[in-house]
C-alpha cells in the first residue's frame, strides 16, 4: 500500500514542482504566465500530495511535499494583494455593474435576458456581441436607454453617456476597450469594458494589457474597469496590471471559465472575468451568475462610493 503511495508521490511532486518553477518565471518569459492561472488547483494538489506523503511515511517525501505546498501557499497569498476594501458598514449602495462574455447562441437569449433584468444593474459590459444577439439588446432597450457598441463589446447603461470611444488591437480591426462616461445624478463615472487575448498567444496579450494600462493610467476620477481578462488574479501580467493602474480587484476566488466544452456543460475552473474599481469606491460584495448558455458566467459586483470625484 505505502509502495503504491510513494508511486503517486514521487511523480506528483516532479509535475508540481515543474509547474511552480515555470510558473514562477513568468515574468521574464510571458509565454508561461498561463500555468499561474491553475496556482489554486496547484496548491489544492500538494495539499493532497503533502496528506498522502505522510501516509508513506518517508521523510523525504514528506519533506518535498511540505515545501511544494508551502511554496504555492504563499504565491497564492501574495496573489490576494490588491483584492478592492469592504465598504464602510452602512454605506449605501452607489452602483451596480455585470460584465458578461455572452458566447452563447441565440436559443438562449430569453434566458439572458431575464437574468439580466432580473439583477436590475445600472451598468452591463457585454463581450462577444454577435449579429444574432441583436434580439437581446432591444428587448434590454427599456431598461438601458443608453448604449454603447452593436457587436464586440457593448456597454449598457441606465444613466445618461456624456462620452464614449474605443481603442482597436493595431494589429486588425478588432476592440479590446470601449469605454463610456456616464452622468450618475450629477456624478461623472467612467466604464471601461475589456476584452483582451487569451493567454495561449502571449505575445497579443500582453500587447492588449499594455493597451488598457496605457489607457487607464490616462484617466482621472471614478473608474470602473470590467470585462473578460482571459487571465487570473495570480497571473503575473493581471498583477502588474494591477500595481501599476492603483485598481482594486472585486473578483478573487470566483471562477468564471470554462462553464462549456462545445456542447458539454462543465463546471468552471479560473477566474478569468473581473471587475476594477478606482479608490473612489468600495465592495457591498460580488457573485457570479448562473450557467446561461455561455462558456464564461456573469460577474455581478455591488460598489459604494467612498470618495467623491477628483
Amino acid at each position: 500500500m505505502r509502495k503504491a503511495l510513494r508511486d503517486i508521490v514521487v511523480p506528483g511532486l516532479i509535475i508540481g514542482v515543474a509547474v511552480t518553477a515555470l510558473g514562477m518565471m513568468a515574468n521574464w518569459f510571458p509565454a508561461l504566465d498561463f500555468l499561474n492561472d491553475g496556482l489554486p488547483l496547484v496548491t489544492a494538489g500538494a495539499l493532497v500530495l503533502l496528506a498522502i506523503s505522510l501516509v508513506t511515511r518517508r521523510n523525504l517525501l514528506i519533506v518535498g511535499s511540505l515545501l511544494l505546498f508551502g511554496v504555492n501557499l504563499l504565491l497564492l497569498l501574495v496573489g490576494m494583494n490588491g483584492a478592492v476594501s469592504p465598504a464602510p458598514d452602512g454605506r449605501a449602495r452607489f452602483m451596480r455593474v455585470i460584465t458578461f462574455n455572452i458566447a452563447l447562441g441565440s436559443e438562449h437569449i430569453e434566458a439572458t435576458k431575464n437574468f439580466l433584468l432580473e439583477v436590475d444593474a445600472d451598468v452591463v459590459v457585454l463581450q462577444e456581441v454577435q449579429t444574432h444577439h441583436k434580439e437581446l439588446l432591444t428587448r434590454l432597450s427599456k431598461t438601458y436607454r443608453y448604449r454603447v457598441g452593436d457587436r464586440g463589446l457593448v456597454i449598457l447603461s441606465k444613466y445618461r453617456i456624456t462620452a464614449d470611444g474605443r481603442i482597436d488591437r493595431p494589429s486588425r480591426p478588432l476592440q479590446i476597450v470601449r469605454w463610456a462616461k456616464l452622468d450618475v445624478n450629477g456624478d461623472e463615472v467612467q466604464i471601461v469594458g475589456a476584452h483582451l487575448a487569451r493567454p495561449f498567444n502571449p505575445e497579443l496579450q500582453q500587447a492588449d494589457i499594455m493597451s488598457l494600462t496605457e489607457f487607464v493610467l490616462k484617466q482621472s476620477g471614478a473608474l470602473i474597469v470590467a470585462g473578460d481578462f482571459n487571465m487570473t488574479p495570480w497571473t503575473f501580467t493581471l498583477k502588474t496590471f494591477a500595481a501599476a493602474t492603483g485598481l482594486q480587484r472585486f473578483n478573487t476566488f470566483y471562477s468564471t471559465w470554462p462553464m462549456r466544452w462545445r456542447e458539454t456543460r462543465l463546471h468552471p475552473v479560473v477566474a478569468t472575468d473581473n471587475v476594477f474599481a478606482s479608490h473612489q469606491f468600495a465592495s457591498l460584495g460580488t457573485r457570479v451568475g448562473p450557467y446561461l448558455g455561455s462558456d464564461h458566467r456573469a460577474v455581478v459586483a455591488d460598489l459604494a462610493r467612498i470618495e467623491p470625484s477628483r
